[in-house]
C-alpha cells in the first residue's frame, strides 16, 4: 500500500477522490432518498457541457460549469414542483441535450477530442493543489451549510404537503438544495469527471440504504464506502495499469453487490 501511494501525485489523487467521494456520497443520499438520481445524471452532463463550451470558447472551464449548472438547477428546481410525468420528460430531453453538446462541444475546441476522455471519465491522477484545495473547500462548506438546515430539508423533502400547510416555503428549500447540488456536482466534475462523479452520487448511498434504515448511519456507510471505493479503485489502478475513475467506479460497485448481499442475509 505504501508504494502505491509513494508518490506526490497519487497521495493527491488519493486525496482528491476521498474529498470527491465523501462529499458526493452524502448528498448522493439525498439524491436516492428523493428519488431525483436522473437529476444528478443531467446535472452531470450539463456541467459536462459547460466544461465542453469552456473549451471550444478558450474560457474558465470551472466558471462555465458552474454557471451552466446553476442555470440547470434553477430549471430542475422549478420541475421538482411538478409531480406530473412532464417533469422527467423535461429531465430527460435536458440530459440528451447536454451530453450531445458536451461531445460536440469539445469536438470542435481547440484542444480537439483529447479532452473528451477526461470530461467524462475523469483524471484525479492530473488534478493540481491549487485545484483541489478551493474546490474542496467550496464543497466542503456545501455540506456545512446542508447539515445547518437538515431538519428543514428533510422535513420539505420527504412531507411537502405538511411543511406547505405550516407556512414552509416548500419551493425555496427545494432551490437551495438544488444550488447545492449543483456547485458540488460542477466542482467535483472538474476534479474527477462525469462518470466518477455520477457513480458516487448514486453507489455508495445505495450501500448506505442496503446496510441500515436510520439515516445517521445511512451517511455514515455511504461516505465509508465511497472512500474505500476511491483507495481499493486506486490500488487496482496502479497494479493493474487501469484509468483510475472506472477502476474506483467498478470497485464502488462491487462494494454496493458485498453491502446488498449482507443486507438481505440479515433480513
Amino acid at each position: 500500500m505504501s508504494s502505491v501511494f509513494g508518490s506526490d501525485f497519487m497521495r493527491l489523487a488519493l486525496l482528491t477522490g476521498l474529498v470527491v467521494g465523501g462529499v458526493c456520497a452524502y448528498f448522493g443520499v439525498h439524491v436516492v432518498l428523493r428519488r431525483i438520481v436522473f437529476v444528478g445524471a443531467a446535472l452531470a452532463q450539463v456541467s459536462s457541457a459547460g466544461v465542453g463550451l469552456a473549451l471550444l470558447l478558450n474560457w474558465n472551464p470551472a466558471l462555465m460549469s458552474l454557471l451552466m449548472t446553476l442555470g440547470g438547477v434553477a430549471a430542475f428546481s422549478a420541475q421538482a414542483r411538478d409531480r406530473r410525468t412532464a417533469q422527467e420528460n423535461f429531465i430527460g430531453v435536458a440530459y440528451a441535450i447536454a451530453s450531445a453538446l458536451a461531445v460536440l462541444f469539445v469536438a470542435k475546441s481547440a484542444q480537439g477530442e483529447a479532452h473528451l476522455l477526461d470530461v467524462l471519465s475523469g483524471n484525479i491522477l492530473t488534478v493540481a493543489p491549487s485545484q483541489l484545495v478551493w474546490a474542496a473547500a467550496v464543497c466542503v462548506a456545501a455540506v456545512v451549510l446542508h447539515l445547518a438546515f437538515h431538519k428543514q430539508f428533510v422535513f420539505t423533502a420527504f412531507d411537502p404537503e405538511t411543511a406547505q400547510t405550516m407556512g414552509v416555503k416548500v419551493g425555496a428549500w427545494d432551490l437551495f438544495f438544488f444550488v447545492l447540488l449543483g456547485t458540488v456536482v460542477a466542482l467535483a466534475i472538474r476534479l474527477a469527471g462525469t462518470l466518477l462523479v455520477f457513480a458516487f452520487l448514486v453507489l455508495p448511498a445505495l450501500t448506505g440504504l442496503a446496510l441500515s434504515r436510520h439515516l445517521r448511519w445511512i451517511y455514515v456507510w455511504a461516505v465509508g464506502a465511497a472512500c474505500v471505493a476511491t483507495v481499493a479503485g486506486l490500488v487496482a489502478s496502479f497494479r493493474m495499469d487501469l484509468p483510475s475513475g472506472p477502476a474506483i467506479v467498478a470497485c464502488s460497485f462491487v462494494i454496493f453487490v458485498a453491502a446488498w448481499a449482507v443486507g438481505k442475509l440479515r433480513r
